[in-house]
């Protein structure tokens, strides 16, 4: 454990809805680095707060024409 806190795992297919990503992607994910697998009993589980930490670094996507400039 880190820091004393439990982990947060849940099965591969709940990270999945979870994420909204599907199995693919989630195996992508994993061997980026960018969410956290762990093995319990043969299952791939994942720490549901990787995926809340992937999620807040995807970028925003501003919209065309959205400059100050635009306005004045």
């Amino acid at each position: 454990m880190e820091n004393g806190k439990r982990r947060n795992l849940i099965p591969l297919k709940e990270a999945c809805a979870k994420g909204h990503f599907g199995q693919t992607t989630a195996y992508k994910l994993i061997n980026a680095g960018k969410i956290d697998p762990f093995k319990m009993e043969g299952r791939v589980m994942i720490d549901a707060d990787s995926i809340e930490r992937y999620h807040l670094s995807l970028p925003k996507i501003e919209p065309k024409g959205a400059r100050s400039s635009d306005h004045a």
